[in-house]
């Protein structure tokens, strides 16, 4: 049962983002909607797409920070398929320039 409380989760953070983006004094819409993609990125291969485009562009690190408390969540729920799933997702998406360059010159 637990296993479909992320996907509601996920679907009603999404809906919230959306209202949030029509409703011009609320800024969180763009928010919301990247963090329902995060929770559905193990479901839906978009998502995947769209979560490892944001991690490949984040300098920061708080895609992959995200990336791990999500999958913690997934952990939660029992559903350890879609956890390391998740954090394969984040890990091959967030290598810095650097290292892929030093894995490339060692081959």
């Amino acid at each position: 049962m637990k296993k479909y409380i992320i996907p509601a989760i996920a679907f009603l953070i999404f809906i919230a983002g959306l209202v949030c983006m029509v409703v011009p004094f609320i800024p969180l819409g763009w928010l919301l909607i990247a963090l329902a993609a995060l929770l559905m990125s193990p479901y839906i291969k978009f998502m995947r797409r769209f979560i490892g485009w944001l991690a490949k562009k984040d300098s920061t690190g708080i895609v992959e920070k995200a990336g791990e408390k999500a999958s913690k969540l997934y952990e939660w729920a029992g559903d350890h398929k879609r956890a390391e799933k998740l954090e394969t997702i984040i890990e091959k998406n967030s290598e810095n320039p650097d290292d892929s360059e030093k894995n490339n010159s060692a081959n």
